[in-house]
């Protein structure tokens, strides 16, 4: 059986058209970075996999076992951006079991929610294959037309189709896919062939056994397409975390904190189990140790070189890495420790169902079911208020200790605002997206801030330790100098970054 290990990881660039009948291709030769073209043609044979109510599909992920072509292998398609896809291909093993690997599934665990992937669809494919070379025999791309005979499991119904695939070297670069890109798709436009409106094969064959959002009250739809967006974002940041993906713990924490922040903030509106927030904070302190030991490890190995001495900088690098080293293997097998839980996959599910059963915080009371925009802007100024008096009391702050617990109140306050303004740019967006241009620079100052409190508790552990020499006494002392020093510096600029922010954030509600 394959394991996650085995797995070569690809970025996939890719468009669909819907091909009719009979119609040709039309001519391929003379595109833009064109020379030569290979033709081919092969059937394969793919197996996809899902849970019964198709988790995978809903999230935009499709997993198969394919068989034929020059790609056999078990192949795990992940959204990544506008035509793009990351694609992790595991080896077929020396088996011919088709049951899904225990490797993949426990990738998949959060996704499925615990649930069993079961065969989904068996599709077979007829492909007649162009690939597309440059002068010097690089692969530009690769046109194929696919003739399609599937049959899905819920029903056993058939379904037969055309449609054509291109496929291109994203590495070539924007401008020239894109000068290849417009003169095809001259080329298809001409002859009728059109952007296809499944965005997969799996899709057109199961997409309208995907039960349809049920209706709610106007106002409350930027709210559910905000938590649906990020709850989406945190099952795929689930998966990087299990593959131990760069910056996976950062994208996972941010997720879980913006879904905790806006049902907080609009508490008011909705209807909110407060008992979720307090399962996705638990969350979120479990995956931070990771998330911080990575951000520190980088931080302070970076400082190094600010170390005056240079014979002293060896040393000093050798202890950062050795403290951080052990600490950050142990958080990220805790990490994912906590994402393999059944309280981590309870959570999931819940969130699944406080957003499909969104509802009006009135309608509780039996009031009128209805949310206004200006409620939800109520909230943000509400809100704003709360941040103001947080960063005045910083300055009433009587020692450094004090002062660094009050900023990071302020900035967890900031934090907050920042993602109940993301919640309601849909109703305001060029307004919002200055707005937020605004707190991120505010977000960074004390982000900057924080992590030089962070740092120089590090430093201090480090210090703490036996065994140092006089080089690395000295360099981790003069780090801790540095960010002492930044960490005044950033409270200097707290009152002024806010006002630019504060200032630009209230045009929402005056």
């Amino acid at each position: 059986m394959p394991s996650t290990s085995s797995a070569t990881v690809a970025e996939e660039a890719e468009r669909k058209y819907s091909a009719t009948g009979d119609r040709p291709l039309p001519d391929l030769t003379g595109l833009p970075s064109v020379d030569t073209i290979d033709v081919d043609r092969f059937e394969l044979s793919a197996q996809y996999y899902d849970t019964a109510d198709l988790r995978l599909l809903r999230s935009k992920i499709t997993l198969r076992r394919r068989e034929g072509g020059d790609d056999a292998g078990w192949h795990l398609k992940l959204p990544s951006g506008v035509d793009t896809r990351t694609e992790l291909h595991f080896p077929l093993g020396d088996d011919s079991a088709e049951d899904v690997p225990a490797d993949l599934g426990s990738l998949l665990r959060g996704i499925r929610r615990g649930a069993p992937l079961n065969l989904a669809a068996l599709l077979v494919t007829r492909r007649h294959r162009h690939r597309l070379r440059s002068s010097d025999g690089g692969f530009v791309a690769e046109v194929v037309v696919d003739d399609v005979d599937a049959v899905r499991s819920a029903d056993g119904s058939e379904i037969r189709w055309k449609e054509i695939e291109v496929e291109w070297n994203s590495t070539l670069g924007d401008k020239t896919i894109g000068r290849f890109l417009t003169a095809l798709e001259e080329r298809f436009a001409a002859v009728g062939i059109t952007r296809s409106e499944s965005p997969s094969k799996l899709h057109r064959v199961l997409g309208d056994l995907i039960p349809a959002r049920p209706p709610i009250a106007k106002g409350l739809i930027p709210i559910r397409d905000y938590l649906s967006s990020e709850l989406h974002t945190l099952g795929l940041s689930d998966i990087a975390v299990r593959r131990d993906a760069p910056d996976a713990v950062h994208s996972m924490r941010k997720a879980a904190r913006r879904l905790r922040s806006a049902l907080q903030t609009y508490s008011d509106e909705i209807v909110v189990d407060h008992d979720l927030v307090d399962e996705l904070r638990w969350l979120g302190r479990r995956l931070s140790p990771s998330r911080d030991l990575e951000v520190q490890w980088e931080r302070l190995a970076d400082r190094v070189a600010d170390i005056p001495v240079e014979s002293h900088r060896e040393a000093t690098r050798a202890r950062i890495d050795e403290y951080f080293s052990a600490r950050s293997e142990a958080a990220r097998l805790e990490a994912v420790d906590t994402l393999d839980s059944d309280r981590y996959v309870g959570l999931l599910t819940r969130l699944d169902a406080a957003i499909t059963d969104i509802a009006p915080a009135t309608e509780a009371a039996g009031a009128r079911p209805k949310v206004a925009r200006k409620e939800l802007l109520r909230a943000v100024a509400a809100l704003s208020k709360k941040v103001s008096r947080r960063v005045d009391r910083v300055g009433d702050a009587e020692n450094p200790a004090e002062r660094d617990a009050l900023m990071h109140r302020a900035r967890k306050g900031a934090k907050r605002m920042r993602y109940a303004i993301e919640v309601i740019a849909p109703l305001h967006p060029k307004r919002s997206e200055r707005i937020l241009d605004r707190f991120d620079d505010f977000q960074d100052l004390l982000g900057e801030f924080q992590d030089s409190v962070v740092a120089r508790e590090h430093l201090l552990d480090m210090l703490s330790e036996q065994g140092h020499t006089a080089e690395t006494s000295f360099g981790l002392g003069v780090l801790f100098r540095i960010e002492t020093e930044i960490g005044d510096a950033q409270a200097a600029h707290l009152d002024s970054g806010w006002r630019k922010a504060y200032r630009s954030a209230r045009r929402l509600w005056t």
